[in-house]
């Protein structure tokens, strides 16, 4: 008999160790499926801003496979965001750190879409990111699992507040955070210095009047004024603040309306 190339044989027992090579076909198979979703250039998305929605569905036909919340803690701080990499590193699984355990039955290998919406907890920020993975039975994602990312920030107007009359100015106080709801400071971890913070007064769509935010010394917290027109807006009349930072790829926004 010809004797298997050691590569082929290899990829051979590594198939066999799976299981599910060897099952009856059709039989249904448990699949655990980890998935991971953090913040663009922060850490991971957990309880604290809400979690994220997972779901897990067939490319094909569509069907949701499996469905949750991710929840816990957004991780070590510094083994996301300050250890060297190596490859096998792993840098989410730690004690408590959020993530979606799907557990999916499978008959026989399947494309899935795996899409994460969030955070939950600010409507304003929520983006969504989708991965395709091929699974195979009883090959289980475990560890880090599968990671998606999410690009924004969380920006919250403080003040005014919903339908405050307009006068001749609009004092502006907003809290803006990463999408994990990590910290922002000039000179932090992440760093204020390299974000635009504007805030703009808009009358049926159009800009009247913008103005930058400054670092208010307490820990996200940043603010500014709107010197308003003399020629009185009209219409809807909309307060918008806007964070960018595009060295990063992150940009966030919070529009509320006011009143006239």
């Amino acid at each position: 008999m010809k004797k298997m190339p050691y590569r082929s044989a290899g990829i051979a027992v590594a198939i066999l160790a799976l299981g599910w090579a060897q099952a009856p076909a059709q039989e249904a198979v448990r699949t655990r499926v980890m998935v991971r979703v953090i913040a663009r250039d922060a850490k991971i998305i957990g309880s604290g801003v809400g979690g994220v929605l997972v779901r897990v569905s067939d490319a094909e036909t569509g069907a949701i496979l499996a469905e949750g919340e991710q929840a816990g803690s957004t991780g070590s701080t510094q083994l996301i965001m300050s250890s060297a990499h190596t490859r096998e590193m792993s840098l989410y699984d730690t004690e408590g750190a959020a993530g979606y355990l799907a557990e999916l039955v499978l008959t026989q290998p399947t494309v899935v879409n795996i899409t994460a919406l969030g955070p939950l907890g600010y409507s304003q920020a929520v983006r969504s990111a989708s991965k395709q993975i091929l699974l195979v039975p009883g090959g289980h994602i475990e560890g880090d699992g599968v990671v998606l990312e999410l690009h924004g920030f969380i920006v919250e107007i403080m003040t005014p507040e919903p339908l405050t009359p307009v006068l001749s100015t609009v004092d502006i106080r907003a809290r803006v955070r990463m999408m994990c709801g990590c910290p922002i400071e000039p000179g932090g971890l992440w760093n204020a210095d390299d974000m635009t913070f504007i805030a703009r007064l808009k009358s049926d769509g159009r800009v009247v009047a913008a103005a930058e935010l400054e670092y208010t010394g307490e820990t996200s917290i940043f603010v500014g004024k709107l010197l308003v027109p003399a020629q009185r807006p009209e219409g809807d009349v909309t307060l918008e603040v806007i964070v960018a930072d595009p060295t990063h790829r992150n940009f966030g926004r919070h529009e509320l309306p006011l009143g006239i």
